[in-house]
Formats: structure tokens, C-alpha cells, sequence
């Protein structure tokens, strides 16, 4: 990253007011950051993606009434 600030799913989630697991996962996704800016860019053949929570569950863009 360039020093932005950066969506992360736990954005979108339904759980994301009430979670228990929130800070333990954004702690792990800044250890996954740091680690992938201390390797060279030139492994590609390492797909460079968010670890994924199980818990995870897209909120909804659809606001019914």
C-alpha cells in the first residue's frame, strides 16, 4: 500500500459492529501486509490476496422497505 487507507471486508459484513474477531483479523492482515512488502515483487507465481474470515457475510446493497 501506498500509506491510504484501505477497505477491508470487514467493511461490507453484517457482523461488523458486533464482531469478536474484527481486531484479531485486521491484526493478521497488517502481518500479511508487512510480510508481502519484505519480499521482492518479482514472485509472481504467488497469488498476493487477503486471508478470507469464515464468518465473513456480505451485507446488503439493497435497502428494502
Amino acid at each position: 500500500m501506498d500509506g491510504g487507507v484501505r477497505e477491508t471486508i470487514c467493511t461490507s459484513c453484517v457482523h461488523r459492529e458486533v464482531c469478536v474477531y474484527k481486531q484479531t483479523y485486521l491484526e493478521y492482515l497488517g502481518a500479511c501486509e508487512k510480510m508481502r512488502g519484505d519480499y521482492p515483487d518479482d514472485i509472481s507465481f504467488i497469488k498476493k490476496s487477503d486471508p478470507v474470515c469464515n464468518f465473513y457475510k456480505k451485507k446488503s446493497d439493497v435497502i428494502m422497505r
